[in-house]
């Protein structure tokens, strides 16, 4: 090597690999290098190759945040999703993946307690995003309208009071709730207690809905309890409630998996069995629901394909109207396991 082949080396060394460096090395116009890694499509097949290869050779890495103050994208998108909770840890893995296969990014604004909301939105605001994904039922209206106003796309997911606000996604939270309800008074069931996460939570109101409005058309009433949170934790301390009533229901039905999981498991160590002594039915379609030691009966969100809807809403290059905001609703599919088995054939 030449003493002044060693010397270009040592500056590219020390100051870093450019798309110069790449477009010398492969022979073309550090345009060309930048089309190869923004838009492939519009290179030739071999042109694509030499480039590559000659980025490779010098270990180039293209400069992100030049090329999306270039081209007004950065290929992200942002998610407000709360810090806790098995079921938004699956919806996030979903966003993650499916984003992947379109060469985008998922970064996380989470928040522990629904106060917080109003700080991360305003993290938000510092970021350069490609769209945001706001996936909580517990953000408020007022909070809905001023991400409407943002200059980015916007879906709300599972959060039915944002319909009318912004674009959104949801399960249909009440009509599959209501098919639980009719299921368990196929069982025979006509003592019924319905245990919420956070009656506040728009999925919460809906889903009860859906059950007290279908109970009570058969004339079985659905008392209302509230757990205080969708954890497993709520879930277990509000058993000891269900225990400690005049006399244990029929059936209890739960507005979440994990709250059920704790139920469970709290009746369990309370000494009330699941079937045996009472029916217990679930939301959401968690993985863990079944498992051997719940096999709980509930209703099964299609995630992928409610992620699938969101991610089409993003990534729309016409943004529908502040006016009339799309609104998905996806019909999910009850699983039938063991905790209502005492009178399901």
């Amino acid at each position: 090597m030449s003493s002044k082949s060693g010397a270009d080396s040592s500056r590219r060394t020390r100051r870093g690999v450019t798309s110069v460096d790449v477009a010398a090395v492969a022979g073309v116009s550090q345009a060309t290098v930048g089309r190869v890694f923004s838009s492939p499509e519009k290179v030739s097949p071999a042109t694509r190759d030499k480039v590559q290869d000659a980025a490779a050779r010098l270990g180039y890495v293209p400069n992100v945040i030049a090329r999306s103050l270039k081209s007004q994208r950065t290929n992200i998108i942002g998610a407000v999703v709360p810090a806790f909770g098995e079921y938004w840890q699956s919806v996030l893995t979903e966003f993650s993946r499916q984003l992947a296969t379109k060469d985008r990014q998922l970064l996380l604004f989470s928040f522990a307690e629904p106060g917080d909301v109003d700080g991360v939105l305003a993290s938000v605001a510092q970021y350069r995003l490609d769209g945001l994904v706001l996936a909580s039922a517990t953000i408020g209206q007022d909070q809905l309208i001023q991400m409407r106003e943002s200059d980015r796309p916007v879906v709300a997911f599972n959060h039915p009071a944002a319909t009318g606000i912004v674009p959104s996604v949801s399960v249909d939270n009440e009509a599959g709730m209501a098919r639980l309800a009719m299921h368990l008074i196929d069982t025979g069931a006509r003592e019924i207690l319905y245990v919420g996460g956070v009656s506040s939570a728009s999925t919460d109101q809906t889903r009860y809905r859906g059950a007290s409005r279908t109970l009570g058309e058969h004339g079985v009433a659905c008392t209302y309890l509230e757990a205080g949170a969708f954890t497993y934790e709520a879930g277990y301390k509000v058993a000891q409630h269900i225990v400690e009533r005049q006399s244990v229901p029929d059936a209890v039905m739960v507005s979440s998996d994990e709250v059920a999981f704790g139920v469970h498991d709290g009746l369990r160590a309370a000494g009330v069995q699941v079937p045996a002594d009472l029916l217990l039915t679930g939301f959401d379609g968690l993985s863990q629901s079944a498992w051997a030691g719940f096999d709980l009966t509930t209703l099964v969100q299609a995630t992928d394909v409610l992620v699938a809807r969101a991610i089409e809403i993003l990534l729309a290059d016409d943004r529908p109207p502040e006016s009339d905001p799309v609104s998905v609703v996806v019909s999910g599919t009850i699983r039938y396991g063991k905790t209502t088995a005492k009178r399901h054939d």
